[in-house]
């Protein structure tokens, strides 16, 4: 079977990638959710879910088998029924005629069992990719703050020299030296930590196609922030979603099952044919019948109101579905505007601000006209003004992925990649 899988491409993750990867061992979104689609554990049953109902489709086709009759009369008795002189011999043919249009229903009913079936499935589907998706934006995030770590260490180390070169002149204590000794150490063993984190992710997103890594580095950058549809058009979205797709097809399910039960309502008729060899005559005769049970009772009346109870119970929980979904696309959509914000001020404003103060703040240490509390206070916004972007980046192509799963389709409106198309 060859079925074709279109997933959003979340947060314009494919196009860009920092050129220090180059060289290293990659791999790309794309490459990530072809693999999980491919062998995911979660996705495995599907084929034998399918197989299932088909089997079940076969069955509820299936029209009554003909029965065959032999019975014997007038034999073994006492007077003139001893022995087989009397005796009657009859063979008869009989078949159940379906009343209702009962088998019609069975296939509908089955039909949608079966679809049924697919949403879960898709429903699953976009589970785990959006779950593989969400560990690669993840990735992404720890390679960017490792590095960014790794320039933060690269200015501390600039100071130690600065500071060293001070001491040695006699222009400043010792205890300079030590506090940026320490302070470079400390950012040392955040690498390491840091580092030990992006393994134990690589792990983590190779775990969603049941492998070991084979790669030690995605491709990815957290800078680009894609345009959105309206708060409006997000919401109209939703009504193609595939959790409201999945009550839509549930009530149809219920009332099929609701359709076949009042069917039983109309009892079935039993038409049998036959010849009767009558031994005390020497004749043959033909042996016509028809019968019907006799309906003291209804015997369909407790599955009519299981099935109607079940449609208006899926037409409350669409309702409220419905009405949750709503909601969390306008908060999902108000945190978006203002992450976007967020990092525009970061990036345009902010950042820019640190590293000028950063770079003021250690030329006048080199100078003797700032003191070390002052040039470590520069650093730490520095600091938080790049790890708050890379934060704020991060969040926002998560809420993005949440706003896709919940509408199952793309919705950027600049970027890249609006769609993948992934084959299996």
């Amino acid at each position: 079977m060859r079925m074709i899988f279109t997933m959003p491409l979340s947060a314009a993750l494919l196009c860009y990638a920092s050129s220090s990867w180059a060289q290293a061992s990659q791999i790309d979104l794309q490459d990530a959710l072809q693999k999980t689609l491919k062998q995911s554990p979660a996705l495995q049953t599907f084929p034998y879910q399918l197989r299932l109902t088909e089997a079940e489709r076969l069955q509820a086709g299936f029209r009554p088998n003909p029965e065959m009759g032999v019975s014997l009369e007038n034999v073994a008795g006492t007077g003139s029924s001893q022995g087989f002189d009397n005796a009657e011999l009859t063979l008869s043919l009989s078949q159940l005629i379906e009343m209702g249009d009962k088998r019609a229903k069975r296939l509908e009913k089955n039909q949608w069992q079966s679809e049924l079936v697919r949403q879960q499935f898709e429903i699953s589907r976009l589970d785990t990719l959006a779950s593989t998706t969400r560990s690669y934006i993840r990735l992404v995030e720890l390679q960017q703050l490792e590095a960014q770590l790794h320039k933060r260490i690269v200015r501390e180390q600039r100071l130690l020299d600065i500071a060293k070169q001070r001491a040695s002149a006699s222009s400043l204590s010792d205890a300079d030296v030590t506090r940026i000794e320490l302070s470079l150490t400390r950012s040392q063993l955040e690498l390491v930590a840091r580092q030990n984190a992006i393994i134990n992710a690589r792990h983590q997103l190779a775990a969603h196609w049941d492998q070991e890594p084979d790669f030690t580095q995605v491709k990815g950058d957290l800078n680009h922030l894609p345009l959105l549809p309206t708060l409006a058009q997000l919401q109209d979205s939703l009504m193609r979603s595939a959790d409201l797709a999945f009550f839509v097809t549930q009530s149809r399910l219920y009332e099929s099952e609701l359709q076949l039960a009042q069917a039983d309502q109309q009892a079935d008729i039993r038409v049998n044919a036959g010849v009767r060899r009558i031994e005390s005559l020497n004749d043959n005769a033909l042996v016509l019948g028809i019968s019907m049970p006799w309906q003291l009772s209804d015997p369909s009346e407790a599955r009519r109101q299981a099935a109607q109870t079940q449609i208006e119970l899926t037409s409350v929980q669409q309702q409220q579905k419905q009405t949750a979904l709503r909601l969390l696309t306008q908060q999902i959509y108000l945190e978006l505007e203002q992450l976007r914000q967020y990092s525009q001020v970061l990036q345009s404003q902010l950042i820019p601000q640190t590293q000028r103060l950063q770079r003021q703040s250690e030329l006048g240490y080199q100078q003797g006209q700032v003191d070390l509390f002052n040039l470590l206070s520069a650093e730490q916004e520095l600091r938080q003004a790049e790890t708050d972007l890379i934060t704020a980046q991060t969040r926002f192509h998560l809420q993005l992925l949440e706003l896709e799963r919940l509408t199952g389709q793309g919705l950027t409106l600049s970027g890249p990649v609006r769609f993948s198309a992934v084959e299996n």
